[in-house]
């Protein structure tokens, strides 16, 4: 009898033991389980999503993206509109009837904008020149398809062009409704918080948990901040270049401070907007 209350006690210990594991091993499994991306119904309406490069690229660097994009069925077609120096645009390639969401991969000749004759100063650069090569390419595929709505996907430069579009065009009465635009990287140092040294990003993670409007938004640099302060970028200089340099731009601040006159590298807005 004792024998058999010792079997059936040992049998209940293992079987407890067994589920403590069981659910231990569980957790574990849950912890470290990476998260499933669920699909993303795509829309199957034939809106035109534009791609606009950045500084110095070309629409080699938007390719990736549209053929990835392609091989995901989310589009059947992709074209490429080539705007010259001049700000003419050509298309090549045809969005057929039957076209998915077809992608538009702009490519500007003047991929710095060095034809603006502005010494520097881009922010005039993106109102007179980047404006007009991204209303030439959106206005040639519009004209030819009429489409009244389209989605924008923009990286670095291409975003001040954008911006500067939006800016001079957005009153217009044929200006075209934009259902999504995409900012990869966008320097809008002095407009929603993001710069472009990656310093922004928790200004402009604030600035979208205020705003009901913004959906997603992240907040990406290339840069480690505090690492580039101490050693400069890439590491490179001497203990004390790298100290005359943070004197100088001290001594710098100081002044602008007083005369209320603040120095501006190209790419800058004017503040406040306009």
């Amino acid at each position: 009898m004792k024998k058999k209350g010792i079997g059936i006690i040992s049998l209940i210990l293992i079987i407890i033991i067994a589920i403590v594991a069981g659910i231990k091993i569980k957790q574990n499994h849950d912890e470290n389980a990476v998260q499933e991306i669920q699909p993303v119904k795509v829309s199957s309406k034939t809106v035109p999503t534009f791609f606009f490069h950045g500084w110095g690229s070309s629409w080699h660097a938007e390719d990736t993206m549209a053929q990835a994009i392609k091989r995901a069925g989310a589009t059947n077609t992709i074209v490429r509109v080539n705007v010259n120096k001049k700000g003419h645009a050509r298309l090549i390639g045809k969005i057929k009837k039957n076209a998915k969401n077809p992608l538009v991969e702009v490519n500007f000749s003047d991929n710095k904008l060095t034809n603006s004759q502005y010494n520097g100063q881009y922010a005039n650069a993106y109102d007179s020149t980047g404006a007009r090569y991204v209303k030439n390419a959106i206005d040639l595929v519009r004209n030819k398809y009429h489409y009244s709505k389209i989605n924008i996907v923009a990286h670095s430069m291409g975003n001040l062009e954008v911006a500067s579009y939006i800016k001079l065009n957005a009153g217009k009465k044929n200006f075209p409704q934009i259902d999504h635009l995409v900012a990869m990287a966008g320097h809008y140092d002095g407009i929603i918080g993001i710069c472009g040294w990656g310093c922004g990003g928790g200004i402009s993670l604030n600035a979208a948990a205020n705003d009901p409007r913004i959906k997603a938004t992240a907040a990406i640099t290339m840069y480690d901040m505090p690492h580039v302060g101490a050693w400069g970028y890439f590491d490179k200089g001497t203990a004390d270049e790298r100290y005359q340099n943070k004197k100088q731009i001290a001594e710098q601040r100081t002044k602008e401070y007083g005369t209320g006159k603040f120095a501006k590298a190209g790419g800058c807005f004017e503040y406040p907007a306009r």
